[in-house]
């Protein structure tokens, strides 16, 4: 309690009056220093030596602080005391410009994470496209249901790949977002504004790369609206996933947590996505299931997107 004196001279001399403290060596950080000693440093200090708490508390220096405070409560009055109109320091607006820039600057310098989704994106692209690249209209019904698989096994995949590389990189973001809300330095709405917004340009970008590599090997239409409306759902499925994984690390306590409950939510939406098991074969106890798990959705829209009003004539297998 008290100043801290000039270079921490205070600080060092009172700690070192401790048996127990080790000196501080020249140059090293005071800070780190004392937090080393009293064990809260990352390599655990004496703390099951000595308890520095119990020896304040019971140290003259502690005795002057708590005389100082009373002397101070005492003195307190209405007019001195001290309120603020808000709990944070800053507008929501200025909260979420600064975690913004901060998150931003972290994928930036973060080339594995986001690299990782972009070379994915164009791999699962390129293998599944160059199977159609020598067949690229349907003739009978064999090639129309493999077409459909396709679509569903690559917007699975990549959606899995977005949950997944999505864990890690929220939950160290996370563990600093406790430590900065503590501080009263933004809130929940700032990072969650902030996330979603550095995410999208990636996001858009990877279901970009991998629509321009797989759409025209396929042998799809060739018209900018359903070329558009393709990539817009696509980038829905991996915003989709993405937001979940981080929705999952953002409630439990650690990454395989959140990746188990992910692998029941990517199992629920295969199975009862409507390409495993057709619609009107669902049983229907689980009908709930085919309308709330969304990669239903997603997938009528990519069907829909590219074989709505196509007349290409499918020969029936018999």
């Amino acid at each position: 309690f008290g100043e801290l004196g000039n270079e921490s001279y205070n600080l060092i001399e009172y700690m070192e009056s401790y048996p127990a403290t080790k000196q501080i060596k020249g140059g090293e950080n005071p800070a780190t220093w004392m937090l080393t000693a009293i064990g809260a440093g990352s390599s655990g200090g004496g703390v099951d030596k000595f308890d520095y708490a119990n020896a304040y508390a019971h140290s003259p220096l502690a005795g002057d602080c708590i005389e100082k405070i009373d002397a101070i409560s005492d003195e307190s009055t209405d007019d001195s005391r001290i309120s603020f109109e808000t709990k944070y320091a800053t507008t929501m607006k200025t909260q979420s410009i600064a975690v913004y820039k901060r998150l931003r600057i972290i994928y930036w310098r973060s080339p594995g994470y986001n690299r990782v989704r972009l070379l994915v994106s164009a791999i699962v692209a390129l293998l599944f496209g160059s199977v159609f690249a020598s067949q690229r209209v349907p003739r009978n019904e064999s090639d129309m249901n493999s077409r459909i698989t396709s679509i569903y096994i690559t917007a699975l995949f990549l959606g899995v790949n977005a949950m997944n590389t999505a864990l890690p990189v929220f939950e160290m973001e996370r563990n600093m977002f406790y430590r900065h809300t503590a501080s009263l330095m933004y809130d929940q709405r700032a990072i969650t504004l902030a996330f979603t917004l550095v995410e999208l340009p990636f996001i858009i970008l990877s279901s970009l790369v991998f629509c321009l590599l797989w759409y025209f090997p396929v042998g799809f239409a060739v018209e900018a609206g359903k070329f558009f409306l393709y990539w817009l759902f696509m980038t829905f499925s991996l915003g989709l996933f993405t937001f979940f994984g981080q929705g999952f690390m953002a409630i439990f306590r650690d990454s395989q947590t959140a990746q188990g409950f992910g692998s029941l939510l990517i199992g629920m939406n295969s199975i009862f996505g409507g390409v495993l098991i057709r619609p009107q074969a669902i049983h229907s106890f689980w009908v709930w299931a085919y309308w709330t798990f969304p990669l239903h959705y997603v997938l009528e829209g990519l069907f829909t997107s590219q074989f709505r009003d196509d007349t290409t004539p499918i020969i029936a297998t018999l």
